[in-house]
């Protein structure tokens, strides 16, 4: 059974068959600025994916909270979105065809890919860390996908991440966003705004290049956020997932610095056993994966 996932992130929109932890025919497109813009996006995509092999599900992957009849509610990264039921939506698309459609929070999608596949299976009380336009986290407690009385669990983007900061800075969403990451290691390595392109760059710089000391604080802030989770949850693992994750300095450096923070002082090491960060088995496809298992 073919399922089309439709990953929507910020600034980009992800796509492909998923059969249960396979993606095939990945396309990677701009997200669409506007409504109608996505409309238009949105069928032609189903059309062309239909002309290269017959399917019947759709499974989408969004920012901002989804409720159980696929409505999403404050888009966050995409504001358009609020209040869409996506399966009506599709529905009056005037495709040649019916579509069952499902509809999940991006960060929840990808915790539950991992859960079911990846680096979450087995894991009591885990979650799953999504670096993308913002800051997602899906929560696991005890075995299963917590999704909160409001379907707004792990909305971590708006946590305070420093009380010193007066302006949109002091929200973990802004910080440690990946996207602006990226744009300000690109001016600062004066190379193309593009991951793979910055990493290398950072690789040829020593350890006291301005470029590698906001790297450095980026993955200490990351580390930060996964000590907080563990503080209130005592979760045995978390998960490192978004595009950023596909670079492998980037889990080292996570470790580096989560390490720092248990050594702080004596009374931490003595009282917080060190949980295991790993990246997510599926990286950037962990959201296609997770938002379609419900259709296996």
């Amino acid at each position: 059974m073919n399922v089309l996932g439709i990953d929507i992130g910020g600034t980009k929109v992800k796509t492909g068959f998923v059969s249960n932890a396979i993606v095939s025919e990945k396309a990677v497109f701009s997200t669409p600025k506007t409504l109608e813009d996505f409309s238009d996006w949105l069928k032609d995509t189903l059309v062309s994916y239909e002309k290269k092999e017959a399917f019947q599900h759709v499974a989408f992957s969004v920012p901002g909270s989804v409720n159980e009849s696929g409505t999403v509610f404050y888009g966050g990264a995409v504001p358009y979105l609020n209040e869409v039921n996506l399966p009506s939506f599709v529905a009056g698309l005037g495709l040649e065809k019916s579509l069952e459609v499902i509809v999940e929070n991006d960060a929840k999608a990808a915790t539950i890919g991992e859960l079911t596949y990846g680096h979450l299976k087995g894991i009591t009380n885990g979650a799953a860390v999504i670096l993308g336009t913002g800051v997602g986290v899906g929560l696991c407690i005890n075995g299963q996908l917590f999704k909160g009385s409001r379907y707004q669990s792990g909305e971590v983007s708006f946590m305070i991440r420093d009380r010193v900061l007066q302006d949109k800075d002091s929200f973990v969403g802004i910080g440690l966003s990946s996207v602006g990451f990226i744009k300000k290691m690109a001016d600062i390595l004066e190379v193309e705004d593009n991951g793979r392109l910055v990493f290398q760059a950072l690789q040829k710089v020593d350890k006291d290049h301005p470029a590698y000391q906001i790297f450095q604080q980026y993955c200490y802030e990351a580390a930060v956020l996964c000590f907080d989770i563990q503080c209130l949850l005592d979760t045995e693992k978390i998960v490192i997932g978004g595009g950023i994750s596909q670079q492998p300095l980037l889990l080292e450096m996570i470790r580096t610095g989560y390490k720092k923070i248990i050594e702080t002082a004596p009374i931490i090491a003595q009282t917080i056993q060190p949980m295991e960060i790993d990246l997510a088995a599926f990286q950037a496809d962990a959201n296609l994966i997770g938002a379609a298992k419900e259709f296996f």
